[in-house]
């Protein structure tokens, strides 16, 4: 059975030893449904929906339920649950919530909280746990801004220092910048995933950050896993720019995996940590790697690519997606309609 209890935190060495061998989560019991508090159907659900969620999916439910939400409402009487209360612990979050006292959580945080409570008291009400249904929960709107891009400028001082030196590190920033790869994508793909004389890469795994309980503690460790979604399981073909230099890194390479020079995987984190000693080399200033699948996106939407062929090779769940974060006019694009005004000039 889930608990929600707060457990420090350590990493055990390989060698630990456990007294006791870990036991698998106890069957829910639903049968005694009186005197219930709000954590008790918080754990309810943890545990349903188990076999749904993905480990770090459930890492981030866990989290946000043990440091936010019951402190809260964790020991508030179903029977007494109201939906003012939830929107009061909402508006708290967002005006003042943050853990180190320095102001709100973002909208799209709280957010994910209160989808966690709604999906909660409906869980309840399918189960018979809740007598009666809760409405007017507040969900704050998700505030979508608009994504970091390298300028056309940055990138081609950074695709210089790329091509220079076709090494495993820089191979896969190409293929992101190419391709719009994830970096988890970018580290758990294998030489057998790259198909050179097709032209093509399968993604079929991602590297994941995941918790596991080791004799009692969190143990955080990172894993080959599938990625979250079917969509994001596609083939993306390779331009033929980065051909000749996957080639030669093929032949060199002693690894099963294109960015590692060793039998293992490389962490998004050693890798972002590398991908940032490029940029400082490009001199380009800070920017987290996902802005370089952004930077794919936007040239991609530049150039004329159809949304639909672009989402697939993104991998999103829907072409609404793609259009919702990608498809505006840039400054570039406004400039360029603006001035086709001055035509009326010459009339």
């Amino acid at each position: 059975m889930y608990s929600f209890k707060t457990k420090s935190v350590e990493v055990l060495p390989a060698s630990a030893n456990c007294s006791e061998a870990t036991e698998p989560p106890e069957k829910a019991d639903f049968s005694d449904q009186e005197d219930l508090q709000f954590s008790d159907l918080l754990e309810k659900w943890m545990f349903a929906n188990k076999i749904k969620h993905k480990g770090t999916t459930e890492d981030k439910y866990r989290y946000m339920i043990n440091a936010h939400i019951l402190q809260q409402l964790g020991a508030v009487s179903l029977d007494k649950l109201e939906a003012t209360q939830i929107n009061s612990f909402i508006h708290h979050k967002l005006t003042e919530g943050r853990l180190d006292g320095n102001g709100g959580l973002s909208p799209s945080y709280v957010r994910s909280m209160a989808v966690i409570i709604q999906s909660a008291i409906n869980f309840g009400i399918s189960e018979n746990i809740c007598k009666q249904t809760i409405t007017g929960i507040y969900k704050p709107p998700a505030e979508r801004s608009n994504p970091s891009i390298l300028s056309i400028a940055e990138q081609k001082r950074l695709e210089k220092v790329l091509f220079s030196d076709f090494n495993e590190t820089n191979a896969g920033i190409l293929l992101s910048l190419y391709t719009g790869l994830r970096i988890g994508e970018v580290c758990a793909l294998k030489w057998e995933d790259v198909d050179l004389e097709c032209g093509e890469l399968h993604v079929n795994s991602t590297v994941v950050r995941i918790t596991e309980d080791v004799c009692g503690m969190n143990k955080y460790t990172l894993k080959i896993d599938k990625p979250k979604t079917k969509t994001s399981v596609r083939g993306i073909p390779i331009p033929t720019i980065l051909s000749d230099g996957l080639i030669r890194l093929k032949k060199a390479s002693k690894s099963m995996y294109v960015v590692s020079t060793t039998a293992g995987f490389v962490s998004p984190r050693t890798y972002e940590y590398r991908y940032h000693k490029v940029l400082k080399e490009a001199e380009i200033p800070e920017i987290n790697y996902h802005a370089l699948r952004h930077t794919f996106a936007t040239r991609c939407v530049e150039a004329g690519i159809d949304t639909k062929t672009l989402s697939e090779i993104l991998g999103h769940s829907s072409v609404a997606t793609t259009m919702d974060i990608y498809v505006h006019s840039s400054m570039e694009q406004k400039r360029r309609q603006i001035e086709k005004l001055s035509m009326f000039n010459s009339l």
